[in-house]
This record gives C-alpha cells, structure tokens and sequence, in this order.
C-alpha cells in the first residue's frame, strides 16, 4: 500500500441509537440508508488498511479548555441506557497514539486530558458498533469536542495528523 504510517481515511459517521438493531427492532427500517452507509463507510475503512481508528463525538463529557480523550486500556460501551442491554462495543485503547497526540497538542499549548471510568457516550458506541459488525477490529481512540475556538480545534487536527505520521501504522 505504501503507507505504513499514516491518515488513510476520513469519514462522518450517522449515530442515531436506533440504528442498532438491538435498540431500533422493527424501526430499523426507517434508518436503513444510515445502516448501509455505515456498512459502505467500513468495507472502504478495511480497503484502506486502517489499524487504528480516531472518534471524535459531541456527545461526550466536555471540557471548557482541554480536549478530553476516554482513558483504557479498554474502550467499553452496552446500549443499557437505551434499553438493549445486550447490545456491547469493546475495543483497546491506542495508547501509544494517544500519548503521541497529547505531546503534540503540548508543543502547541493545547490540553489532553483522560477521561477514566467512563463508557462511551452514544456518539462514539454507534459507529464503533457499526464497524465492528461489518468487519473492522483494531484499536481505537476516542476524543470529544472542546469549547475551544474553530482555530484551536483546527489546530488540535493538525496535532493529530503530525502524531499519525510518527507512529508506525495506518489510521
């Protein structure tokens, strides 16, 4: 492929809970489409040779001034909240990535922070369970949005890019 370290695919993934079909039962029907996309959005994730997926949601614990980062070593998340308890996403932490990303964020004066002893939020459980079912096992991390400017934001993904280039693997 010839890049064995670096960004390989971006997408935006639907998160309606009902999408799982343990949570939406019959009324899966009427978000088939969100399903589909999110069994195309994998298929083209696995031809990209993705190791390593990076979710960012808006549905997580925010911080006013850092970026808030779910601690490991392993991801964990069950639809309980939304009444299908059986229904379960787990993956582990890239940790190496992450520490990456936090020191790259450093150098720009920009806060990681470790949210621990938390399951993830449905933002990032959604898509995680999606491309789990379709196919995809690798490690994972998971980032929420900050009250931080566009700029700072924008700045905090170009962190991301320069840590993905220095770690061995592509994401």
């Amino acid at each position: 492929m010839g890049h064995a370290s670096s960004l390989v695919f971006a997408g935006i993934a639907p998160h309606p809970p009902i999408m799982v079909p343990e949570v939406g039962r019959d009324a899966i029907n009427e978000v088939r489409a969100s399903i589909d996309g999110m069994a195309t959005l994998t298929q083209r994730l696995i031809a990209a040779g993705t190791e390593t997926v990076i979710l960012i949601s808006p549905h997580a614990p925010l911080e006013a001034s850092a970026f808030v980062a779910y601690d490991g070593p392993r991801l964990y998340a069950d639809f309980a909240n939304f009444r299908a308890p059986s229904a379960v996403v787990e993956a582990d932490l890239d940790e190496p990535l992450l520490l990456e990303i936090a020191r790259a964020a450093a150098e720009e004066e920009l806060v990681v922070v470790k949210l621990k002893n938390y399951d993830l939020d449905h933002g990032t459980a959604v898509p995680l369970y999606f491309l789990q079912h379709n196919g995809w096992h690798g490690k994972v991390i998971a980032f929420v949005y900050s009250f931080l400017s566009t700029e700072d934001h924008l700045r905090f993904g170009k962190c991301i890019r320069r840590a993905i280039e220095k770690v061995e693997r592509p994401v």
